[in-house]
């Protein structure tokens, strides 16, 4: 039983770690890629993220997928 709560606690950390681990790799490659080939002009992104996660079904599955591979990695390291 204590090994399935502590894969569901690493599942969790995964879920937690790794989209901050990601968003900090796209803030640097960003910030790296603006001062490399800075912009002629102003100019304005828009995001909407409502419509992107009503439409993708991605945006659901990622988070799924990153808590199941956290889930069975510490599963298998404990079962040993």
């Amino acid at each position: 039983m204590l090994i399935y709560v502590k894969s569901v606690l690493v599942g969790l950390l995964a879920l937690i770690a790794i989209p901050i681990l990601l968003i900090g790799i796209l803030i640097f490659g960003l910030v790296t890629y603006t001062l490399i080939h800075p912009t002629r002009g102003e100019g304005s992104t828009g995001w909407d993220l409502v419509s992107l996660a009503r439409s993708n079904p991605i945006v659901w599955f990622v988070p799924v997928l990153i808590f199941l591979s956290g889930f069975l990695w510490e599963y298998r390291r404990l079962s040993k």
